[in-house]
């Protein structure tokens, strides 16, 4: 796996807390999200690939300053690969397959597979995986993901799927690297978010 890009994406993630992933019904509607995001002080973004022309959303803000965007929902080697041409500085799948991720390993782009259980995890481990998309976390609760750092206290998690915004700072303080959050940020003001970013 590469490591130099990804190592130094990993910590832009770890300094933004909050990454947006952003599920649209359109290319216009995903572009919108990803402004009024913006204006709320939000740096990462993920645009998932269920989104219509993800990948023009990606290619479009990619060379913006201060702002990381990536690929989420890549459940194909043809949507890895697409990711990769458009730019995408980060790649998270919602689970892991092997053959994603040995095709992913060819470039130096942060990969983030995601996982649920213990197996998961160890065959993430096992392939080289030490940070890794914990899904869906907000159904089974931050206590799931402390019992998980018991025998895996070398893996770091970002917890994504139905967690609110609010509660992204109890997450971090249990040893979250950072957290994906969805459509939720929709309805979060600007002040509720800095207050969030800057806890």
């Amino acid at each position: 796996m590469g490591k130099s890009a990804s190592l130094s994406v990993k910590k832009q993630l770890a300094s933004c807390k909050l990454i947006a992933v952003v599920r649209a019904g359109s290319e216009a509607e995903g572009i919108e999200m990803i402004e009024r995001l913006k204006k709320k002080g939000v740096r990462a973004i993920e645009v998932t690939f269920t989104t219509p022309n993800a990948e023009r959303i990606i290619a479009s803000f990619q060379e913006e300053q201060g702002l990381i965007v990536g690929a989420g929902t890549i459940t194909t080697l043809e949507q890895a690969q697409s990711a990769i041409e458009a730019g995408s500085q980060f790649i998270v799948s919602p689970g892991y397959l092997p053959m994603i991720g040995e095709h992913l390993s060819f470039y130096d782009t942060l990969y983030v597979p995601g996982v649920l259980t213990p197996s998961e995890i160890m065959q993430a481990k096992a392939d080289g995986y030490c940070l890794l998309k914990l899904f869906p976390s907000g159904s089974f609760g931050l206590s799931y993901m402390k019992n998980l750092q018991g025998p895996f206290p070398e893996i770091e998690f970002i917890p994504t799927g139905g967690i609110h915004p609010a509660d992204v700072p109890k997450w971090l303080k249990a040893g979250a690297v950072a957290v994906g959050i969805g459509s939720q940020l929709e309805s979060s003001t600007a002040e509720e978010l800095q207050a969030v970013l800057s806890s």
